[in-house]
């Protein structure tokens, strides 16, 4: 059982669903996403066969409401008992902005489907990448709170000033401002007086689901959703990275170029950042500075997803 009872986790992305049963893991729990036929609705079951503890995702098919246990062919329904008397246990379920997000408890707070819904509106979600870190998943979403780390690790030319609320959803809410160098990493070398200004914005909506808002000069305005996932242990996590970019005018695509441009300078972000994560002690009981409030409120707020005191 992951430390964190509560809060929505994304499991995969919704292209990696490409089976009608597909395996997936939360925290060393195996998991299964069962995709009906005709519907393609998607829901997410235990995979454990509760009979002998068969993993259902591997071999296993669907029949009706059940799935076909791949060693002892007993039936297992989803979500109900079975007719051989067996049942998976199911999870709630979002797919959504590219990406398929599981809630273990019944707990609804924040309010992240309806957030992914209002600020997707008018933008275009681009499924990007995944990565491992060999850190907790508080460590990765905390990256966004890390007042202090944008400048030293990422080269921004001053402190953003984060300042802290609770947002329109429930989450845990940061602003403040970016002066970004120009790097021509998409516009121009040379252009410009050197650097921009930027409104910057963190949605924490879990230990480990995270948007990010960047208001600036175009192009350097979009919203970027990176989660983590743990692994076993909880000293790994898998990381992946979603744009949300807005619409043009017309409504039509996204400028591909720019999507490409933006995913390789965020891969390139979340390297420099995993060069670090990945040598941490997670033992080292923290002193936090002037500077780390709102980083200090992103701890807080975690602990109100666990399972115990």
């Amino acid at each position: 059982m992951s430390l964190y009872e509560h809060g929505w986790f994304q499991l995969a992305f919704e292209g990696d669903l490409s089976e009608a049963v597909t395996p997936l893991a939360f925290a060393g729990r195996a998991l299964m996403a069962v995709r009906d036929p005709e519907s393609r609705q998607v829901r997410v079951f235990d995979a454990v066969c509760p009979h002998r503890g068969a993993n259902l995702a591997h071999g296993g098919r669907v029949a009706g409401d059940s799935v076909v246990c791949p060693f002892h062919s007993y039936r297992i329904g989803l979500g109900v008992d079975s007719r051989d008397g067996f049942c998976a246990r199911e999870y709630a379920c979002l797919v959504g902005g590219g990406g398929v997000f599981l809630r273990l408890s019944d707990r609804s707070e924040p309010d992240f489907p309806r957030a992914l819904s209002a600020l997707g509106a008018g933008h275009t979600f681009v499924p990007g990448f995944e990565m491992t870190a060999d850190t907790s998943i508080e460590v990765v979403i905390e990256n966004g709170f890390d007042n202090a780390h944008f400048r030293s690790v990422h080269g921004l030319m001053s402190l953003p000033g984060l300042t802290c609320r609770q947002g329109a959803f429930g989450e845990l809410e940061a602003e403040g401002r970016f002066e970004i160098p120009r790097t021509g990493w998409y516009e121009s070398p040379g252009s410009g007086d050197g650097h921009l200004k930027a409104r910057y914005v963190a949605h924490g909506f879990s230990p480990g689901v995270f948007i990010s808002e960047l208001d600036g000069d175009p192009p350097y305005r979009y919203r970027v959703m990176t989660t983590a996932t743990p692994g076993v242990s909880g000293t790994t996590a898998t990381i992946r990275l979603t744009l949300i970019l807005p619409n043009t005018p017309d409504g039509s695509a996204v400028d591909a170029r720019f999507a490409q441009e933006l995913l390789h300078h965020s891969r390139n972000g979340l390297e420099q950042d995993r060069s670090i994560w990945n040598r941490l002690d997670l033992a080292h009981v923290p002193r936090f500075a002037a500077t780390d409030q709102a980083a200090v409120a992103f701890a807080e707020f975690c602990r109100g997803f666990r399972s115990g005191p």
